[in-house]
């Protein structure tokens, strides 16, 4: 019944979900070599798998083209083969779930193993393999992977079947199972390359043996009679192939099996582009699979897991003997999953936590036999035994309504640790998350919404109309520009972006969608298309900048990234002294290498993009101002013109200390551009008039000037520290560059001065 809720589950979702990423890849590569004998399209790993996942395609109707007439055949290109031969058949469907079905099978065959291991090591009636198989069946991670034509989840069965195998041989040597694991060794190499990490594994048990048993000679034996099957295993794989291999001067047995081990090579000496809570890079990141591990694998499967880990840890600290007569039994399960693990860290391609999956079966059996003969222990208190059972059962029932709840997008599954499959795209994308699956949901979205236009950004292969969407293209789309136009502010619309490009995967600029990622989706389908709907916004009337310590960007980029003309004023001013309000709404450009910026984010507005990384330019932040934002000083005067440029609106103060420097923030209206330079006055008088400190200066020059706008300046005084505390007289004024001549001020009409009385200022000790 649990195999039959596992197929069930893959096969239903099978039908819900897209072609994947990679999906035309592995069809293709394994219809090549299946159909013809020759193995040039082998691409990184096998293709037993490939090939079965490919067997049932050679019914299908109508027939797919011969591969030696279909276009990158000749020069071995598998992804232009894949895109005119598998990516254009018709309809989609029936051919992807056909190939799909060979790897839920694979699957069943896997739940059957771990079924099958943990009865052989508890030896005893149990419900415990039950409770491994329901671990495995439920595990939203394995049923992701169980649905797809790929070759993850056939590695974790080819791995589990090698090891368990190998484990009954060692356990009690025979030929009957040498032949066995030697055989089973040579299918799990002809599935994926990471088998070869059992290579180590098996030494290491080999010299075990030969160091702890008494028929050495038959054990050697037969430990190279494995060793000659499952090569002799692999090279029936490639058909009994003979001939040159690349770089090598000879010709050797399976030669087509070194161009999967030279291109995953290749690949991993470039490296691949990655994502990791916020951050990308392109080399690999040994955190990586640790967290991933961390914030994908199911709560229970982790709580079990260092449950186990502890009991085991502590009992062969105190009482080692009880673990003796299992210490075989225990290195089966530990060393593959540990060695495996460890290698992870230091791979520079950081594309999934599918890469784990070969780990999750040793989980499985581990935690449940180990419940029985490592760590078990019986409660005998009546009182305590149904509460338990209770508590237990509850846990059970969490974790396979979780998955339940899921369906179909097992993919997107995260524990709280990551807030769950809405809070997942933070931490990790790729095949994490987004593999490309969503286009069915895509579609309906847009039925159901009576959507007629709409922008895709997705990077595949694959064609999306055979999915009936018809949409815009977005970078990276090849029929899209590098860079999307307008990405500081984009126009109105409906826009579908997928995670992978939200978080800047596969495209130019990591940041390209950041204005994005600054909003609430209106949709998120499979928790990895997002939909957004951009609605009508007022014009950009201006665009300032702060140029402290530079001015971030060039007029060019300001004007392509926000898609406005050389009509719209872009004022540049010192943010250090001053900050510029214009009339309308607008756009304020900031630099992130200022981290002294003294101003609220009042005066700033919504952050709407950022670009964290240096780059062609340096690292900035874009901010939308909305003209209806109140702004206003918090201690407002009767509006004084100061000559015919300015008027005084107000000011801020906070009291100022003796011996310390402190700030007042002054408030003016810009009715004019002035002819000369001007700097504006602020001076603290003593009760006798003479001036106890002075503030003066402007950061914003005139030639920036645009009539209508708010200018907030910033006055430093530095207050003598033997100053008494009281109140001292604050005045205000403007006066020109270089004949240092004070502005006329009047009020309502009326001259009053070159200067203003504003009020008085606190000092304190």
């Amino acid at each position: 019944m649990l195999l039959l809720a596992f197929f069930a589950q893959v096969a239903f979702a099978a039908r819900e979900t897209s072609i994947t990423l990679d999906e035309p890849l592995h069809i293709a590569s394994g219809y090549a070599c299946l159909s013809t004998g020759d193995y040039r399209l082998v691409e990184e790993h096998p293709p037993l798998l490939k090939m079965l996942q490919a067997a049932p395609l050679l019914l299908a109707k109508p027939p797919l083209p011969d591969p030696r007439t279909v276009p990158g055949w000749d020069e071995g290109d598998l992804i232009t083969f894949a895109q005119h031969s598998i990516v254009p058949y018709r309809p989609t469907d029936a051919l992807v779930f056909a190939a799909r079905v060979p790897t839920m099978l694979v699957g069943v065959l896997l739940g059957a193993l771990i079924f099958r291991w943990t009865r052989e090591l508890i030896r005893k009636h149990s419900l415990l393999p039950l409770f491994a198989l329901f671990l495995f069946a439920f595990d939203p991670n394995m049923l992701a992977h169980a649905g797809v034509a790929a070759t993850d989840l056939g590695a974790a069965t080819a791995i589990v079947a090698a090891m368990y195998t190998f484990w009954r041989w060692s356990e009690r040597p025979t030929l009957t199972r040498a032949l066995v694991a030697a055989v089973v060794l040579g299918l799990a190499l002809g599935v994926k390359s990471t088998a070869l990490m059992l290579g180590p594994v098996y030494a290491g048990f080999l010299l075990w043996g030969w160091l702890s048993r008494r028929d050495r000679k038959s054990y050697l034996f037969q430990g190279a009679l494995i060793a000659a099957g499952a090569f002799l295993t692999l090279w029936a794989i490639y058909r009994f192939e003979f001939g040159p291999a690349p770089g090598l001067p000879f010709p050797i047995p399976a030669p087509n099996h070194l161009l999967p081990l030279l291109k995953l090579r290749q690949h991993m000496e470039g490296g691949h582009s990655a994502f990791l809570m916020g951050e990308n890079y392109h080399h690999g990141d040994w955190r990586y699979f640790p967290i991933a591990f961390l914030l994908k694998t199911p709560l229970l499967t982790l709580f079990l897991l260092t449950a186990t880990a502890a009991r085991i840890a502590i009992m062969g600290i105190h009482t080692p003997y009880k673990l003796r007569p299992y210490a075989l039994r225990i290195a089966a399960l530990v060393t593959l999953p540990t060695f495996y693990f460890a290698m992870s860290l230091t791979s520079s391609i950081n594309i999934g936590y599918r890469h784990l999956l070969p780990i999750l079966p040793f989980l499985y059996i581990g935690v449940a036999a180990g419940n029985s003969q490592v760590i078990g222990y019986k409660f005998r208190s009546r009182f305590t035994r149904p509460v338990l059972r209770i508590l237990f059962s509850a846990l059970l029932l969490s974790y396979a309504v979780t998955t339940l709840e899921l369906f179909p997008w097992h993919l997107a599954y995260f524990n709280v640790f990551a807030g769950g499959p809405d809070g997942g795209y933070r931490y990790l994308a790729d095949s994490n998350l987004d593999w490309g699956h969503t286009w069915k949901a895509l579609h309906r979205y847009i039925e159901d919404e009576g959507i007629t236009e709409f922008g895709l950004s997705q990077y595949t292969i694959n064609d999306p109309h055979a999915y009936g969407l018809d949409y815009t293209p977005l970078p990276p789309w090849p029929a899209a520009p590098a860079v999307l136009p307008q990405r500081f502010s984009p126009p109105p619309g409906v826009y579908a972006i997928s995670v992978n490009q939200l978080q800047g995967l596969t495209i130019a600029l990591p940041e390209m969608y950041d204005y994005f990622r600054k909003l609430e989706p209106v949709a998120r389908l499979g928790h990895a298309m997002f939909v957004y709907n951009i609605p009508a916004r007022a014009p950009i009337a201006w665009v300032a900048q702060c140029n402290v310590p530079v001015t971030p960007l060039p007029p060019d980029v300001v004007q392509e990234g926000l898609g406005i003309g050389d009509e719209v004023p872009r004022p540049v001013f010192d943010c250090s002294q001053s900050w510029l309000i214009p009339p309308g709404s607008g756009r304020y450009v900031l630099s992130l290498e200022y981290t002294d910026a003294p101003w609220s984010s009042a005066f700033q507005g919504r952050l709407a993009y950022e670009q964290k990384r240096p780059g062609f330019t340096p690292p900035f932040a874009i901010y939308e101002w909305d003209a209806a934002f109140p702004t206003a000083p918090h201690r407002t005067t009767t509006p004084t013109a100061v000559g015919k440029a300015l008027t005084f609106l107000g000011y801020d103060a906070a009291p100022l200390r003796a011996g310390q420097t402190g700030v007042v923030e002054t408030w003016w209206r810009i009715e004019a551009r002035p002819e000369q330079p001007l700097s504006l006055m602020a001076h603290l008088l003593r009760a006798d008039g003479t001036p106890l400190a002075v503030g003066d200066g402007l950061g914003v020059t005139v030639d920036q000037w645009l009539s209508g706008s708010l200018l907030i300046q910033r006055h430093t005084f530095t207050i003598p520290a033997e100053t008494p505390p009281g109140h001292y007289a604050f005045y205000v004024g403007a006066y020109t560059f270089p004949d240092l001549e004070r502005l006329p001020v009047t009020v309502e009409g009326e001259l009053i001065g070159d200067h203003l009385a504003v009020g008085m200022l606190e000092i304190t000790p």
